[in-house]
């Protein structure tokens, strides 16, 4: 009888487990701590979460679809990329809202708004007003009226091929409003921004600081708009219905009516139609942008109500302290976090109904400007691809092409000839290739946290009587492996530049110059020491761990040769830097390694064979996406590892892109011939 209980209660416990619903959400990997900290909060609900990670939200999307995840919390964008993803059957199945506007179609509506006694009765009359906007690329102020206007034949063309796409937007903009505020990052390259300020100035005439027109600006943003409108001599302003209604006191979904020193009287509404309503009526829109929301495949659909409920609670469970969770995994925020039931929708549809579709593939007029990218491998075509689409759907332009050659030497011919624009090469191979190909460096990696070029150095012991290069004769050293720039390339060209070597048997002869014994891990490679030469005292200080920290920390080296990269991983308090670029020699702080290093490390870099005039252009896209992802990495990591493949495109260690002008090309150059002439490299 005993028995007969215990195997009912099993049975009863497993179809109790079996009835609990269980979900897949994906993830990207940095937050998967944080989602299994979101398992952990209890919840009416007796459906089951499960974290899945994924490199980025890109990732995602395919999870998804493959069926290794169900769901996804994601953005508009997201909803386009997923739309042109072969052989999907996404559904947007619940919409993240705000507490002030639960029941609004679209998260907001982008509007018109004038003086309620302008003299226009259609869009063509806004040609020659003076204009406020948000702030350039924000939607409502900058890509909304970008995109309506231009379908008007009395808004200037911006086809204009000899200047950049972004430029051929600024110059329209410049031509039919007579000033304007339009405030922010303009270009993420600091010079041509700065000739763009300059040239389009009436662009900035209206705002509160015309010299500076950037951010915080009191006539920018969604209320600044209005003010500029209102206080500073503008004629139409271009924002968001909420904000209308705030500024004027009026109410608005849940916010009740207030006090304002604004008259609301005195504005209208201009439509699309070039009729005009007063602002406390109902607002004619042109354009919206759609709610955030859920993304998941169509199979969830079957069991969508339990999962529902579980977001709500878990929405309504995190709204008090925010936790990272609450942001980083849901993708709820401080303003959006009422999650509302929408009827499930494909993500193509969802966007349309708002308009939206069409203000991100906004285009500048036939022929459509790309920007070719070459590469050289199946991994890397598909990396670019996937770039492409994110890139295009964020509204970066030109748009990014992809081409693949057999070889980095076939990729940079191909530059040369015209068929494509970008071509990457690494290290001190730059000068050689572009003199080779007839190219020109347009922007390279940069890498740390502060996004700096990389310098070999040299670390000595704090205290040490070693200041310079010649004190180190006899003495032991470590290095970063062989072939590394920073570990051999970069000491042993300043041995032999500074003739304390010489370059007849290099290789020898730095084992002989650090006669104490050195540590050059993989020097015994078959394929670094193809003669077989007896290298051992190259390995002499070596032991199991052969990293030049721990060579140091046990007192193994006198000196150790890293990059600029690695001096996090040393104790700061107990080391420093060895100036060896400096001819006194000396020592300094590691925050000093600008200053006090071996040489600069080349980065892989992009070259191009356009001239200067089109660069900005060229640079425009991979350096817009590298700003926008440089905080963003779980939307696209377009640096860390791709399909299981290391350093596709981008370097996995590079942490953000910028124009080559100080990069000293030539330096590299050298560097490497002196290296070659002794057969290392």
């Amino acid at each position: 009888m005993a028995l007969k209980k215990y195997i009912a209660l099993v049975f009863l416990f497993v179809a109790s487990v079996n009835c609990k619903q269980a979900y897949k959400i994906c993830v990207a990997e940095q937050y998967l701590k944080a989602c299994e900290e979101m398992l952990e909060v209890p919840t009416k609900s007796k459906a089951v979460l499960k974290c899945i990670p994924a490199r980025d939200r890109m990732e995602c999307l395919s999870y998804v679809q493959q069926r290794q995840a169900d769901f996804v919390p994601v953005d508009p964008e997201d909803m386009y990329v997923a739309s042109k993803i072969p052989n999907q059957d996404f559904v947007v199945f619940q919409e993240y809202r705000t507490d002030d506007e639960p029941d609004a179609e679209f998260r907001y509506e982008a509007v018109i708004v004038v003086h309620k006694d302008l003299p226009v009765n259609n869009l063509d009359q806004l040609k020659g007003l003076k204009s406020c906007h948000t702030g350039v690329n924000r939607n409502v102020g900058y890509k909304i009226p970008l995109t309506m206007l231009m379908k008007r034949s009395v808004f200037p063309k911006m086809n204009d091929r000899t200047i950049s796409p972004k430029e051929n937007e600024l110059k329209a903009f410049s031509t039919f409003f007579s000033q304007s505020c339009i405030v922010g990052k303009w270009s993420p390259d600091v010079k041509t921004m700065r000739t763009w300020k300059s040239q389009y100035s009436n662009l900035c005439a209206l705002c509160e600081r015309p010299d500076a027109c950037d951010y915080p600006d009191n006539f920018s943003g969604y209320e600044g708009a209005l003010r500029c409108l209102a206080h500073n001599g503008g004629q139409v302003a271009f924002t968001k219905v909420i904000y209308v209604r705030k500024f004027f006191g009026l109410p608005v979904g849940t916010i009740p009516a207030n006090t304002s020193s604004e008259n609301p009287d005195e504005f209208a509404y201009l439509c699309a139609d070039g009729s005009k309503v007063p602002v406390r009526n109902k607002a004619c829109s042109w354009a919206a942008r759609p709610w955030q929301g859920l993304l998941g495949h169509n199979d969830v659909l079957a069991k969508l109500s339990p999962l529902r409920e579980k977001i709500k609670q878990l929405a309504d469970s995190g709204a008090a302290t925010k936790p990272e969770w609450f942001t980083n995994v849901l993708g709820l925020s401080e303003k959006i976090h009422h999650v509302a039931d929408n009827i499930p929708i494909k993500p193509a549809d969802y966007l349309k109904k708002a308009n939206y579709t069409e203000v991100i593939e906004r285009g500048h007029g036939p022929p459509e400007p790309v920007v070719r990218l070459c590469v050289t491998s199946n991994v890397a075509l598909a990396k670019c691809r996937a770039m492409a689409v994110f890139a295009f759907s964020r509204d970066i332009r030109p748009q990014l092409d992809c081409i693949q050659e057999a070889s980095e030497a076939d990729c940079l011919k191909n530059v040369q000839d015209n068929g494509s624009d970008l071509a990457s090469v690494d290290d001190s191979r730059v000068a050689a290739a572009a003199k080779k190909y007839n190219l020109h460096a347009v922007f390279h990696e940069v890498y740390g946290e502060k996004k700096k070029p990389n310098y070999a150095v040299a670390v000595v012991k704090r205290g040490s009587s070693i200041k310079k290069m010649e004190d180190l004769r006899g003495k032991r050293s470590c290095h970063n492996p062989y072939g590394s720039f920073s570990g051999l390339d970069a000491p042993l060209f300043y041995l032999i530049n500074k003739k304390l070597i010489n370059p007849d048997q290099c290789i020898k002869n730095l084992g002989d110059f650090f006669s104490g014994g050195v540590c050059l891990p993989g020097v015994d490679k078959a394929e670094n020491n193809p003669r077989g030469d007896d290298v051992s005292n190259l390995k002499k200080q070596c032991s199991t761990d052969n990293s030049p920290v721990k060579c140091l920390e046990e007192n193994r080296a006198d000196v150790a040769f890293v990059s600029s990269a690695d001096l996090p991983n040393f104790d700061k308090s107990k080391y420093l830097l060895l100036c060896l670029n400096k001819d006194a020699g000396g020592t300094s702080w590691f925050e000093n390694f600008e200053t006090c290093n071996i040489a600069m490390a080349p980065s892989r870099t992009w070259l191009s064979a356009k001239d200067f005039l089109s660069d900005v252009s060229i640079a425009h896209t991979p350096l817009s996406l590298a700003q926008l992802l440089a905080d963003r990495t779980d939307l696209f990591n377009i640096y860390g590892e791709y399909l299981k493949n290391n350093n596709v495109i981008f370097n996995n260690a590079a942490k953000g892109l910028e124009t080559t002008e100080k990069m000293d090309f030539e330096k590299f150059k050298a560097i490497h011939d002196v290296i070659n002439n002794c057969g290392v490299a």
